[in-house]
């Protein structure tokens, strides 16, 4: 009896100290993904400690996205190497395309991050010089009315959701709390840094140049209405000019071949038929 008491101790204790070791291991991996996911973002004003972080905040404003959502990609990223790595000493492959598989998984692990932010980056900037010319139109049409250009931003911001995308929004409201808050100076720069757009910049230098010579900022953004409609126009006329080419290019690839094949098959059918 005693013994069966002092074997189930024993037992008892195995099985607390491996519940508390699961425990332990939840624990720490709940930790983890938390470190992981659940990064503070912080302004783009605010001082960083390096460099790289003051870069990578920099991008991450222009891409519109936080740093848990390039974690999640970094993560992906790893996982998909990983799996590719696996997939090599799984299948029985040749040593060439098992270098070709290393080389993909490291280029998946530590480029999928990279390529994404860029990508998005460019998707922003284009989203918000695609809705720039409209969201101009709609502040003529307010300083035509007599409002000024805080007034003119704040209704085009807070009714102009139906028109305008979000990323635009977005910045004119940010760009119209620190040019109140802050000096005209540190507004600009800063609508320039977080959108990275160079139709933006043409428009903030015209601005800073307004303020200097007294020109109505109205003027300004006559302007560059038109001319970011005559750039749209442009490459409409562009893209058009190649569609030309492209639908000859196709004629050539894959229809006249199937026309050529429809006339020479029969003909060389019968020529055939005629030998025999």
């Amino acid at each position: 009896m005693t013994i069966l008491m002092v074997l189930a101790f024993f037992a008892l204790l195995s099985a607390i100290g491996a519940f508390g070791y699961y425990a332990y291991e939840i624990y720490m991996r709940e930790r983890w993904l938390r470190e992981i996911f659940e990064v503070k973002d912080t302004s783009i004003l605010e001082d960083q400690t390096t460099k790289f972080e003051k870069t990578l905040q920099l991008k991450l404003t222009r891409a519109g996205i936080t740093k848990k959502q390039l974690m999640e990609v970094v993560l992906a990223g790893i996982i998909g190497g990983i799996a590719l790595v696996v997939l090599i000493f799984l299948v029985d492959m040749s040593l060439f395309i098992n270098i070709l598989m290393g080389m993909a998984a490291l280029g998946m692990a530590v480029g999928t991050a990279p390529l994404y932010l860029e990508e998005q980056i460019s998707a922003r900037i284009k989203r918000i010089e695609e809705d720039l010319s409209i969201f101009i139109d709609l502040l003529i049409i307010i300083l035509e009315g007599g409002g000024g250009l805080n007034n003119a931003i704040d209704q085009v911001t807070r009714d102009g959701a139906s028109v305008i995308r979000r990323d635009l929004l977005e910045e004119s409201k940010l760009f119209k709390n620190e040019y109140v808050t802050y000096s005209s100076e540190i507004a600009y720069d800063n609508l320039i840094r977080r959108t990275g757009s160079d139709a933006i910049a043409t428009i903030v230098n015209f601005m800073r140049l307004s303020e200097e010579t007294g020109i109505g900022v109205k003027a300004v953004f006559e302007n560059q209405s038109r001319e970011i409609k005559e750039k749209e126009m442009l490459e409409i006329e562009k893209k058009a000019a190649m569609m030309n080419i492209n639908l000859t290019l196709i004629m050539f690839i894959f229809i006249l071949p199937a026309m050529i094949a429809m006339i020479a098959f029969p003909i060389a059918a019968n020529s055939l038929i005629s030998g025999l």
